[in-house]
C-alpha cells in the first residue's frame, strides 16, 4: 500500500505503531522533539570514563501479552534485553541500557529526531502537517501522535473529538534523582522498593552498574514539588537518601523532572477522529506501563492501516 504516515514521538507507541504499519506494508516516519529515542524509557551517561548509565525513567517492563512476551524473549536471544531482579510475574530492562532495547528494536525504522511538529490540520481526506524544521506545511495520508495527553491536547486542536479523549486523563510527574557513590557500599541490592511505606520515595535503582543510581520521588511528593526549586528538591531528596547509605559518602549527579510520569486517570474515547485518518496512541489509553504504550500504538495502527484502506 503506498500511503504516507507520519507518527510524532519515538517512545514506544511510535516505535510500536510504525512496526504494525511496516508489517501492513506502510513505511512511516517517526518524528520526535528530543535527541534521542525513548520518551520516558530514557537512558543518560555519567561523564566519565566508565560507560556507566543511568535509567532516570521506566525502570523496568513486564509482558502479559503474547506478542509483547515474543519481543521480549527475541531481545534476551539476541542479548539486547535482560531479566531484572527476582521478581514474579518476571521484569526485564535493556541490554545494556534501557535505550538499547528500543534502539534494536527499530534500527529498520525511519526516524528523525530534533523535529517539533508545530501544527496538524485537515485537508479534504488528508492532513497537513507542520514542523519546527522544514518550517512549510506536508501533505500525509494519516497521522499518529504518542505525545503525553496534555500535549497532544494542544496540538490537536483541529480535531475535537480526538480532544475531547484526551481531555478524560491525568498524569502523577515524577522527580528522579541520578546519584553515584566515591566507594560502592557493601550487601548493596540491585533495587529498593519504598511503595506505601512513609517517606518521599517511591522506587531507588541500580543503573547500569552498582555506581550509578536513580532515586524516584513518590506520586504525592512529585505532584505537589516538580514545579519547585531545583536545589530544593536535591537536598530534600539527598537527605532522604543519605539515611540508607549513611556509611558511604554519595555524589550527586543530575536531577530529572517528568511533568507527566505515571498514568493516573487513562483517557476513554475514540483513539481515531471518526472523519479524519488521525489517531492517537500512548499509555494514557491503556494503562501506567510500557506493555500498555506498545499495545496502544498496535491499535492506533491497526485503525489508521483501516482507515486508509
Amino acid at each position: 500500500m503506498s500511503k504516507k504516515v507520519i507518527i510524532i514521538g519515538s517512545g514506544i507507541a511510535g516505535i510500536s505503531s510504525s512496526l504494525k504499519l511496516k508489517s501492513y506494508g506502510i513505511n512511516s516516519i517517526i518524528v520526535d522533539k528530543g535527541n534521542f529515542i525513548g520518551g520516558r524509557i530514557s537512558t543518560k551517561q555519567v561523564n566519565d570514563e566508565t560507560s556507566s548509565y543511568f535509567f532516570h525513567g521506566a525502570q523496568f517492563f513486564n509482558a502479559k501479552t503474547h506478542t509483547f512476551k515474543e519481543i521480549i524473549q527475541t531481545g534476551i536471544r539476541k542479548k539486547y534485553i535482560k531479566e531484572f531482579g527476582n521478581f514474579n510475574p518476571k521484569r526485564f530492562r535493556g541490554n545494556k541500557t534501557m535505550r538499547d532495547f528500543l534502539l534494536n528494536l527499530s534500527k529498520e525504522l525511519h526516524i528523525q529526531q530534533k523535529v517539533k511538529i508545530t501544527e496538524i490540520k485537515p485537508d479534504d481526506n488528508r492532513i497537513n502537517v507542520l514542523d519546527n524544521k522544514i518550517k512549510r506545511w506536508i501533505s500525509y495520508d494519516g497521522v499518529i501522535s504518542t505525545l503525553p495527553a496534555p500535549q497532544n491536547y494542544d496540538l490537536l486542536n483541529q480535531f475535537p473529538p480526538l480532544q475531547k479523549t484526551l481531555k478524560t486523563g491525568s498524569y502523577h510527574a515524577c522527580i528522579a534523582l541520578m546519584f553515584t557513590f566515591d566507594e560502592i557500599p557493601c550487601d548493596l541490592k540491585t533495587h529498593y522498593d519504598f511503595y506505601k511505606k512513609p517517606g518521599i520515595l517511591s522506587w531507588m535503582a541500580s543503573g547500569s552498574n552498582l555506581n550509578v543510581w536513580t532515586a524516584h520521588t513518590n506520586e504525592e511528593f512529585s505532584d505537589l514539588n516538580y514545579d519547585k526549586d531545583k536545589d530544593f528538591l536535591k537536598e530534600k531528596i539527598m537527605s532522604y537518601i543519605k539515611q540508607f547509605f549513611f556509611r558511604s559518602k554519595i555524589r550527586f549527579h543530575s536531577l530529572h523532572i517528568w511533568k507527566y510520569a505515571k498514568v493516573a486517570n487513562k483517557c476513554f474515547g475514540p483513539q481515531i477522529d471518526p472523519k479524519y485518518p488521525v489517531a492517537i496512541a500512548g499509555d494514557f489509553l491503556e494503562g501506567p506501563n510500557v506493555e500498555a504504550a506498545f499495545i496502544s500504538g498496535n491499535k492506533a495502527a491497526d485503525l489508521i492501516f483501516n482507515r486508509l484502506k
